[in-house]
């Protein structure tokens, strides 16, 4: 079946939806599996990402970690690229790593989020001719925190509210 998987996390819980697909496929096929977070950079200079670089870094290596501990060969990383380059920037991993498949995660948005051109989606299906996996939306579509964090944070959205 598939050999090398790459599965695309991003900070919010559909990335863990994903991340756990991806594992249940890798545990079945034998597959290793390519973590890859991309942080979103916006184009306007006064947005700030939603994460640090170490924060991003984090959360790669408890993913791989995770999928280490459920017995999957995993290894990861994390670079910015610009919002509207998300999608090229996975196919073209998943090209470098020699990878046969895309797993994502899908956060269903809807109204005006969904018209302002995060198709990801829709963009990989039409850059890349490999199959795409992609894992139901979670059922609140928070910012993920890992554990460790929570006790911390009552309220993990105030962190980005700087």
């Amino acid at each position: 079946m598939w050999d090398r998987l790459l599965c695309a996390i991003d900070q919010f819980e559909s990335g863990q939806t994903a991340l756990d697909l991806a594992a249940g496929v890798a545990s079945t096929s034998g597959a290793s599996v390519w973590v890859l977070h991309l942080r979103e950079v916006p184009k306007m200079a006064r947005v700030l990402p939603l994460e640090s670089p170490a924060e991003a870094e984090e959360l790669v290596r408890d993913a791989v970690m995770s999928l280490q501990g459920r017995g999957i060969a995993a290894e990861g990383r994390s670079c910015s690229v610009l919002q509207d380059q998300v999608a090229q920037r996975i196919v073209e991993e998943s090209r470098l790593r020699e990878c046969q498949v895309i797993v994502l995660g899908s956060r269903r948005l809807h109204g005006i989020s969904r018209l302002s051109g995060r198709g990801v989606r829709e963009r990989i299906l039409r850059l890349s001719t490999l199959p795409l996996l992609v894992a139901p939306a979670a059922e609140s579509n928070g910012i993920y925190w890992p554990p460790r964090f929570r006790s911390e944070r009552e309220h993990p959205a105030d962190a980005y509210s700087r």
